[in-house]
């Protein structure tokens, strides 16, 4: 099979700033789209002023942004609207993340750019969405994981919610949302032939991350204190081992922690049902204590003919480092210098025909 780019030949015009945007977008360039991102003089990415930085720009702007093409101009000016005007003309989809109102303030609202170019897709991304009590609300992270009670989910052994450390809502709720958004509104403006309109709420996009726990309340259950996939049963898990390196066990099926009695030759330790392996009923003391006989790696090491879900919990270099990530080419190296190079996220999609 040959490698495809499906969206070579479309043309993107992108005003998105800071994370959930610009990651969507680079993600729509990795599938071929050419990518041209808009910054006002007056209005810059904040992420460029990020540190660390190389030459003066951060390099998590350069990670996210260098697969596009710069377009710095004033669209608040009569030269500067006239530019973006043209290349309106000549796009296929326009995404902007501004607060709703703001485009048609610039008089670039999905109302005006659709006179200009009526086969438009026009996409906006926002934390509240374009309607609401909450649509003029600012937020971040955080606020989106809060009031979706995502953080009620994710919460200490003393009941303080922990705030993960990496972008949830921004990420799964707004990048990839975006990337579904601009692909499918672009398939229907082909088949209906007429402008498109997509309301991306990072709110509404976040709430459906959880998923179980929205089952189990609507079918009575506590959801709280049945967090099956996040602590409850020893098969599904994390674990110390001898050179304080950790381990994740994701053996949730009784095949998979079946074979894993096997691995460790526990064979008194098999369950024909799961409740036998909720901490508790099963002593999870039995299994810390067995993960510290050895290191990460040898137990690493020692499963390889097991299949029972068995993973190290890797450090961001070991990412790069790990043979996956090389196979699959994830990161390329961007040159932004001639003596600095950085890695950027690549071929996060392949493609085939």
């Amino acid at each position: 099979m040959q490698q495809t780019k499906p969206l070579k030949g479309i043309r993107i015009l992108d005003f998105t700033r800071l994370l959930p945007g610009p990651l969507g977008t680079h993600m729509l360039g990795e599938l071929g789209a050419e990518i041209i991102k808009v910054e006002s003089p007056k209005r810059m990415d904040y992420t460029r002023f990020y540190d660390p930085k190389i030459e003066g720009v951060s390099t998590m702007f350069h990670a996210i942004n260098a697969n596009k093409t710069s377009l710095i101009v004033n669209y608040e000016t009569e030269e500067g609207y006239q530019q973006i005007v043209e290349e309106i003309k000549k796009a296929d989809i326009l995404v902007e993340q501004f607060r709703p109102g703001a485009m048609a303030g610039f008089n670039l609202s999905f109302e005006e750019v659709k006179k200009i170019n009526p086969n438009i897709v026009y996409v906006s991304v926002t934390g509240y969405g374009q309607s609401g009590v909450n649509k003029d609300k600012a937020g971040h992270d955080v606020n989106y994981l809060a009031e979706t009670g995502l953080l009620s989910l994710n919460k200490d052994e003393n009941g303080k919610p922990v705030i993960p450390g990496f972008q949830v809502a921004d990420i799964a709720g707004g990048s990839l949302t975006l990337v579904s958004a601009c692909t499918s509104a672009l398939l229907a403006q082909k088949i209906q032939n007429k402008p498109q309109f997509v309301d991306v709420s990072l709110f509404d996009a976040t709430l459906s991350l959880g998923t179980i726990a929205h089952g189990m309340f609507q079918g009575g259950l506590d959801y709280l204190k049945m967090p099956f996939l996040s602590g409850m049963m020893v098969n599904y898990n994390v674990y110390k081992c001898a050179d304080n390196k950790w381990i994740a066990l994701g053996a949730f099926e009784l095949k998979f922690w079946n074979s894993f009695c096997d691995m460790v030759d526990k064979p008194g330790w098999k369950a024909t049902k799961d409740q036998e392996l909720v901490d508790g009923v099963f002593d999870k003391k039995k299994l810390e204590d067995l993960f510290k006989t050895k290191t990460r790696d040898e137990w690493i090491k020692q499963a390889e003919d097991f299949d029972i879900c068995f993973s190290p919990i890797l450090e961001m270099k070991e990412v790069y480092e790990q043979q996956h990530t090389l196979d699959r080419e994830i990161f390329t190296d961007q040159s932004i210098n001639d003596h600095q190079n950085i890695a950027v996220y690549s071929k996060l999609f392949k493609t085939y025909s």
